[in-house]
């Protein structure tokens, strides 16, 4: 099956460029993410934060660009090292446009953020990340690949009051489960949230005994809110 073309842009300087929103497709953040340009990729991104929400914008144009860049590489027209080069391409950008909150971004209530033993996907994470500092939440990103004993040790010696976990793979449920026993172990009680492909599974949140699994940003925005309420009016 014959690689159909992307669309690609001609030589533009960020700083000073525009581009009407109807320019910003998934086609063209896929074509920018597996070429490796995150300075335009965060360009194209900054422009569409510019007239939506955050969650509203990775929901949709970021999730639909890297299902683009999935489905291409599982239809065999791209490669691992395509995938692979989106991938990194894509967390570099969003390092760009980042919220930059100065002080205020360290008195919110902690939000724990880690990816379940084993996993190593952290583009749908770091895009919460964001999302809920903008909700006023103090962020600890703990990474990729956390053993449940070290996840519990953290949020034991810590004060979190929301805790977010991401999983991609259904082989990977007991290291879920794990984790979850070891933040519970630390703290009972404690909201727990999953994203990743395994969150999409009808009816795991109340397999897991959790609050919430899914893969929408917006859904795990309106989550993370009502605990915030919750947490003003203790």
């Amino acid at each position: 099956m014959p690689d159909d073309p992307l669309p690609r842009l001609p030589p533009v300087d960020p700083a000073s460029a525009s581009v009407p929103p109807d320019s910003l497709t998934p086609e063209l953040l896929a074509s920018l993410l597996v070429e490796g340009d995150d300075e335009l990729a965060a360009w194209a991104l900054q422009h569409a934060l510019a007239g939506a929400r955050r969650a509203d914008v990775y929901d949709g144009l970021l999730a639909r660009a890297m299902e683009l860049v999935g489905d291409r590489w599982a239809s065999g027209q791209w490669g691992v090292s395509e995938e692979h080069r989106a991938s990194r391409t894509i967390l570099r950008a969003l390092e760009r446009v980042r919220p930059d909150l100065g002080p205020e971004g360290r008195i919110g209530p902690l939000a724990v953020l880690a990816a379940v033993a084993g996993e190593r996907h952290m583009i749908g994470l770091v895009c919460l990340a964001q999302v809920l500092q903008e909700e006023g939440w103090t962020v600890a990103e703990l990474g990729a690949d956390v053993p449940p004993e070290d996840l519990g040790r953290f949020v034991g010696s810590n004060e979190p009051r929301l805790v977010a976990l991401t999983c991609s793979a259904p082989e990977r449920l007991d290291a879920t489960i794990a984790a979850i026993q070891a933040v519970r172990a630390a703290r009972p009680g404690l909201p727990i949230l999953l994203g990743g492909r395994l969150a999409s599974q009808p009816e795991i949140s109340r397999t897991l005994g959790i609050e919430w699994a899914g893969t929408s940003l917006v859904e795990a925005e309106r989550v993370a809110r009502a605990r915030m309420g919750a947490v003003a009016a203790d």
